[in-house]
């Protein structure tokens, strides 16, 4: 009952107060799950799978035998305007529950590789 009380308290007194949330750090803790350096391929085919894709392509190019760039291709659907402004929500999923990528956090898989995923 008392924390109840105390918790009422609170959210009732803390009109304007902002919580700062270091973003790249916030990513850095969720990328901690992906240990694997191959797990972005297995993110990207589920991503492509829920975009209905029949095709994947993964391009490696290189200078001097070493991987310059990765480009992964595929032929599903493209984003769409909610899909973009979802993508800048950390962990807020896909609405569709049927999606393999329902969680939200398998682009973020790009960010163990790349600091611009394109």
């Amino acid at each position: 009952m008392f924390l109840d009380a105390f918790r009422d308290n609170i959210l009732s007194n803390s009109e304007g107060e902002l919580v700062e949330i270091n973003q790249r750090c916030l990513i850095d803790k969720i990328l901690a799950r992906y240990s694997s350096e191959f797990v972005i391929y297995r993110e990207l085919m589920q991503n492509s799978d829920d975009a209905k894709s029949s095709s994947i392509q993964i391009i490696f190019e290189t200078k001097n035998n070493v991987v310059t760039r990765i480009l992964f291709k595929n032929n599903g659907i493209y984003f769409r305007p909610e899909d973009w402004n979802r993508l800048k929500k950390i962990a807020e999923g896909n609405p569709d529950e049927q999606k393999i990528g329902a969680f939200g956090v398998g682009f973020y898989s790009l960010f163990s590789v790349c600091d611009n995923p394109l």
